[in-house]
């Protein structure tokens, strides 16, 4: 797709005009401008990397107005960054990076081959290549999503020649078996339906001595969020317009048409946090005998294709799933930036990052975002098959 096109009309081929510098870098002046070529020290001329060089050509595309955004990438691409307040915003973009870094150090990424699961507009697979990855493979279930991040990896400079950008459900894009030395999942696994497929398909995906890394927002440690957190829920099924309760009011009615108005009703709340085929039994049940026996354990599931939104994950329980699927977990400290602004809260994240760094199991109680890895076993001679 050519790029002119990906906000989904064809304009005339052409850049951006450059914004005026925003209130915002205004106020946060302080960062080095990696972009300039041609640096001089002691009578030496320097050549910034290709890292510095990319970094800040995403840095450029981050940083431009709103309208220079709308130009070359769909409306969502602006909402969603817009809604993580890194449009315009330096010490967050910079949040940004140092974060990849973080997740590619204990990726342990450098000159290997990582496959990214969920990986949305790419941001965070492209940066992993651009600090030195050998190969990087994006997975995404959404074509403007995926047709962001080719972009994104054409307009580096140097243009990116390690970053793949694909179309699909990367477990069931069967890659062969030990094709990746890393797999990453960020913000994905408490959507998923089948955890223990996901993370056996992780594990077949991998070579010995493998690492998937996985962060998520749902950590159920971390009591503060879980209001916030259920209230959401609670939005997705308020009668009679939340859309999981009018999904299986629509999904009841078209396999019982017969049904009565009042028996629509009670079944599409007796029959919550089931799906498909259990749903129809559970209607069937209730014609019967006026009851429905099911009673999921989570009860705010989309009733047709069965995902979850963000369900709560226990850390320590996700550990012994790690174990079941052949990998060997790890429990790693939370992720706080350093010193990006001048900021009177800084020496707090400072003093967290110390001691989660001290006790990483501290940090799924201080923190929101919990964050794992899993390391695929090296076969020994003796050790038979993982």
């Amino acid at each position: 797709m050519r790029p002119e096109r990906i906000a989904g009309r064809a304009r005339a081929r052409r850049e951006p005009a450059t914004p005026s510098q925003s209130d915002e870098l205004a106020r946060h002046p302080p960062f080095a401008r990696l972009e300039r070529t041609g640096r001089v020290r002691d009578g030496r001329s320097l050549v910034a990397s290709p890292v510095e060089r990319r970094l800040a050509s995403l840095r450029a595309i981050l940083m431009q107005s709103d309208a220079g955004i709308r130009a070359q990438f769909p409306e969502y691409f602006l909402t969603y960054y817009t809604y993580l307040r890194i449009i315009r915003n330096p010490p967050r973009i910079e949040h940004v990076f140092q974060k990849a870094r973080d997740m590619y150090r204990y990726l342990e990424a450098e000159g290997k081959d990582v496959l990214d699961l969920g990986a949305g507009f790419g941001l965070e697979a492209l940066l992993v290549a651009i600090y030195g990855a050998r190969r990087v493979v994006a997975t995404e279930i959404d074509r403007d999503m995926v047709e962001v991040g080719r972009y994104l990896a054409e307009r580096m400079d140097p243009p990116m020649t390690n970053f793949e950008s694909k179309y699909g459900d990367g477990i069931a894009m069967q890659f062969p078996s030990a094709s990746f030395d890393g797999v990453m999942a960020n913000c994905v696994i408490s959507h998923v339906r089948d955890l223990e497929g996901f993370l056996g398909e992780a594990h077949r995906l991998l070579r010995p001595g493998g690492i998937f890394f996985l962060s998520d927002e749902n950590n159920s440690l971390f009591l503060p969020a879980r209001p916030r957190r259920r209230r959401g829920w609670r939005q997705m099924e308020r009668e009679p317009r939340g859309p999981y309760f009018a999904a299986r009011l629509a999904f009841i009615g078209e396999h019982f048409p017969q049904i009565t108005g009042n028996e629509l009703l009670e079944t599409a709340r007796l029959t919550r946090g089931l799906v498909g085929k259990d749903i129809l039994s559970a209607v069937q049940e209730y014609q019967a005998s006026r009851r429905v026996a099911a009673r999921p354990a989570f009860l705010y599931r989309d009733p047709v294709d069965g995902q979850y939104p963000e369900r709560e994950l226990n850390p320590y329980w996700l550990m012994r799933k790690f174990r079941d699927a052949g990998l060997k977990p790890e429990l790693l400290p939370a992720f706080f930036s350093r010193s990006i602004e001048n900021n009177p809260r800084q020496w707090v994240k400072d003093v967290l990052r110390f001691f989660c760094s001290l006790v990483p199991p501290l940090s799924v109680y201080v923190w929101p975002i919990m964050r794992l890895r899993g390391r695929k076993p090296v076969l020994t001679p003796s050790a038979g098959v993982s």
